[in-house]
């Protein structure tokens, strides 16, 4: 089991926000990486699969915003080509490349959420304080997957019937449409029935508590003041401007001190905590059985 899981619900909620707020506010091409390397190596070594699907759709995100912004933002100083008289920029295309390179970075980290904070420990934070954001969060990350599956059944239910085996795309796309038309519908319904159900149940009544208790322990506190150090000097090197990246006009960079590399350390230690306790609990389980 990952270290994270059995710790105080706060500590991984901590880590996610200071790796997600850090790589989408920085903008800064060291830091995207080493979210991007610590949300891999932690999604591998906890056995979590990403269809080849989920991949190709990652890296046609990726091509898709790094191909498209220089078509949008024509800043840089040096262009490659020109498209209906507008400049198609170095600058602009490297900066897309970054910025595809954040967005999917973000998404591997909401990935492993799920895997870091389950779904009761977000109650029990959320609960007692705002227990109607808790369970609307809670409901929206549930659809996901439930809809992709859901949307499965509904396709392959209609193919067996003929709906698709028209080759017109006209036809195609009418049936896609009602499918998606009674996916919406029933993902409607089972949101106002799991709002009601909850209610039923009492829940977001004053003095309800939940049914699993988390106690914070000495390790938890000791896992925080590690988290917090590392948030802090990776944001006192961003605030200073050690690790600032201008793509426009020009492509200038912050010169390399001892600051912005603690700062790009700090950070990279931050993203790869998950991985590290995980491989720990690997060989620290990989030992007992030894023993046995």
């Amino acid at each position: 089991m990952d270290t994270f899981r059995r710790r105080h619900p706060l500590v991984p909620l901590t880590l996610l926000l200071s790796v997600l707020l850090l790589v989408m506010f920085a903008q800064t091409p060291t830091l995207t990486v080493s979210a991007f390397l610590g949300a891999v190596l932690f999604l591998c070594v906890t056995k979590t699969k990403l269809s080849v699907k989920t991949v190709l759709c990652y890296l046609v995100l990726w091509v898709l915003v790094a191909v498209t912004n220089p078509l949008f933002s024509t800043g840089g100083a040096t262009p490659i080509v020109f498209v209906n008289g507008r400049p198609y920029t170095k600058e602009a295309l490297l900066y897309g490349i970054h910025l595809g390179a954040m967005l999917i970075a973000v998404l591997l980290w909401f990935r492993c959420d799920r895997l870091l904070v389950p779904e009761e420990n977000r109650f029990y934070l959320f609960g007692g304080i705002a227990p109607k954001l808790a369970l609307l969060i809670t409901t929206v990350l549930r659809f996901v997957p439930l809809l992709r599956r859901r949307a499965g059944e509904m396709r392959a239910a209609q193919t067996a019937v003929g709906v698709y085996d028209d080759p017109d795309w006209i036809h195609r796309t009418k049936s896609s449409m009602t499918t998606m038309s009674a996916l919406t519908t029933w993902s409607l319904e089972h949101a106002i029935d799991a709002g009601a159900a909850m209610k039923a149940r009492g829940y977001g009544l004053p003095g309800r508590t939940t049914y699993r208790t988390c106690r914070f322990r000495t390790m938890d506190g000791v896992c925080i003041t590690v988290i917090l150090p590392l948030t802090a000097v990776t944001v006192v090197a961003l605030a200073t401007g050690r690790l600032d990246i201008s793509y426009y006009p020009n492509i200038i960079t912050a010169p390399a001190d001892t600051l912005s590399r603690c700062g790009v350390t700090a950070y990279a230690v931050l993203c790869l905590l998950p991985f590290l306790t995980s491989v720990k609990e690997a060989i620290r389980w990989s030992f007992y059985r030894s023993k046995m």
